[in-house]
């Protein structure tokens, strides 16, 4: 079953991943510091490895896409292709991933990584959907796992954010756009 998301005054729904995503609206700096520490607390959940904690932050319709980096030489041309994807997700999807950690038949973490989430140049918008907000910021991520498997990865990140209750925020969705025209095996395999 597909998760839908209500379009403005329409009567039908459109699948999530298949609505455009939203455009910056006006600047919302008065919620800088909310939203900066509650990007904080998402990336402390999952670098802890808490990641029941981290999967409560995320709304049941979370959608997670990576689109395809482009190699142009016009600079005024976007970097990232609208339509394909490296990766995409649900929240039942990295759920699932997620829960296989720490398994005795997950021999593919083990021994388990050290993933470290730095975020910054956090700047928040309202969206062009009503109650939402969109959220730019840069993401460095480390990776590691003994002495010779080392990733470091960087990234654009927007993030859509809605609120569940008068003062809880939730993830809606979020799209990483990679700064590497060509993404190894390591950098696809982190979740952003």
């Amino acid at each position: 079953m597909t998760d839908t998301v209500e379009v403005g005054e329409q009567t039908d729904a459109t699948p999530l991943e298949l609505l455009p995503f939203p455009r910056r609206g006006p600047r919302r700096r008065d919620l800088d510091a909310e939203v900066g520490t509650f990007l904080l607390e998402e990336s402390a959940a999952f670098d802890e490895r808490r990641y029941t904690d981290w999967l409560d932050l995320i709304d049941e319709r979370f959608h997670y896409q990576v689109p395809v980096p482009l190699l142009r030489e016009d600079p005024s041309l976007p970097r990232h292709s609208e339509r394909a994807l490296l990766f995409e997700a649900t929240k039942n999807v990295l759920a699932m991933r997620l829960g296989r950690v720490g398994q005795p038949h997950a021999w593919c973490d083990r021994p388990s990584a050290v993933v470290r989430h730095f975020v910054g140049g956090v700047r928040v918008f309202d969206a062009d959907e009503v109650g939402m907000l969109r959220v730019d910021c840069n993401v460095l991520v480390t990776w590691s796992r003994g002495r010779d498997e080392n990733t470091l990865a960087t990234a654009a990140r927007h993030d859509i954010l809605t609120r569940s209750g008068p003062h809880e925020l939730r993830l809606l969705r979020r799209r990483v756009l990679l700064d590497t025209e060509v993404a190894t095996h390591e950098q696809l395999s982190i979740i952003y």
